[in-house]
């Protein structure tokens, strides 16, 4: 059915408090005559009598002091409706948002980012997904979530747009009764002398540590791999072996830090890098909103963790987070 005439309900309620047409009309700025058409539009389109016109002053119907009563609230409904329609014209990139988060990333800064996503003006909802990397890549290929929070930059998709966020160095943890016997050791060595447990070969992680090996040319059997660096951390906390992980990691399976040591990675090392993707087109806006948001947040919150917990990284933990180059101009003496 067509939308009712508002105003004319208004109106009619207005005539039924004043208890006069012409009080109304004076109430409204009105004509007494304008007041009396719209008096009538009001009933006809109720279809019911709304005052006792026989009555000085004009007396309310069953029917219109139900009128009165429901009419203010809707006209104040209305009012929030059309002053939240025209917030959100004031923010146009304001909007949901499906947001693909790699597990670590996810458990270690994800409720503070999405908390502050949620409560500035950034998205109205969001809906969050966590996983492996390689899951992020088909789901946005597949529309299921608007951005991914990755280690896999996804380079091969010229449709997607990039914003950097993370870089952190891979470390070594051991059990903390060989800290001090592992230290500065070569990692060939090292490896020679103790089983490492592995991230699954299916997992982002897994595959930037096998790489790294094969460079190295480290032959290594696999014995032990895990998805998850909580599995992955009890098994070195337990003492079965050592691992190459990286500090957001560590951060995630902070409840075995008190049985681990944590070492620099012996030379040569390697990095892990987290980035913001998006479909190219469709959150030019949006996407540095959320990649600023994000980098916020590891500053604020998560840098800090990692220093508690290794704090040999203090002194480069700064550097962690992905700054924008400058413009020319910027620099300050």
């Amino acid at each position: 059915m067509p939308l009712p005439d508002l105003h004319a309900l208004e109106i009619a309620a207005t005539v039924i408090e004043q208890g006069s047409m012409s009080a109304a009309a004076a109430q409204l700025g009105m004509t007494q005559s304008a007041v009396s058409q719209a008096m009538k539009r009001a009933e006809a389109q109720v279809e019911v009598t709304l005052v006792h016109r026989d009555r000085r002053p004009l007396v309310a119907t069953e029917a219109g002091r139900v009128l009165v009563a429901h009419i203010r609230e809707i006209a104040n409904r209305a009012e929030r409706a059309i002053e939240e329609v025209r917030a959100t014209a004031r923010r146009p990139e304001r909007q949901d948002l499906r947001l693909g988060m790699v597990d670590t990333f996810a458990s270690s800064v994800g409720p503070v980012l999405i908390r502050d996503l949620m409560e500035g003006a950034i998205a109205l909802r969001v809906t969050a997904f966590s996983g492996l990397a390689h899951s992020h890549t088909d789901a946005l290929m597949r529309h299921e979530i608007d951005a991914a929070i990755t280690s896999d930059p996804m380079d091969e998709l010229d449709e997607m747009m990039r914003f950097p966020l993370y870089r952190e160095p891979f470390v070594l943890v051991a059990p903390v009764a060989w800290g001090d016997a592992l230290r500065n050791q070569p990692l060939r060595d090292l490896l020679f002398e103790h089983r490492l447990i592995r991230y699954s070969s299916r997992s982002h992680m897994g595959m930037q540590v096998e790489r790294h090996l094969r460079r190295l040319r480290i032959e290594h059997p696999q014995v032990l791999s895990f998805d998850t660096s909580d599995s992955l951390l009890a098994m070195v906390a337990g003492g079965v072996g050592v691992a190459i992980t990286t500090p957001l990691c560590l951060v995630q399976g902070a409840i075995h830090m008190p049985a681990l040591s944590v070492l620099p990675l012996p030379s040569p090392g390697f990095s892990r890098e987290l980035t913001l993707v998006t479909r190219r087109g469709e959150f030019d806006t949006l996407g540095p909103r959320v990649a600023e948001a994000a980098r916020q947040m590891l500053v604020k919150h998560t840098l800090p963790l990692i220093v508690s917990h290794i704090p040999w990284l203090a002194e480069t933990a700064g550097e962690m987070i992905w700054k924008p180059p400058l413009l020319e101009g910027d620099q300050s003496e």
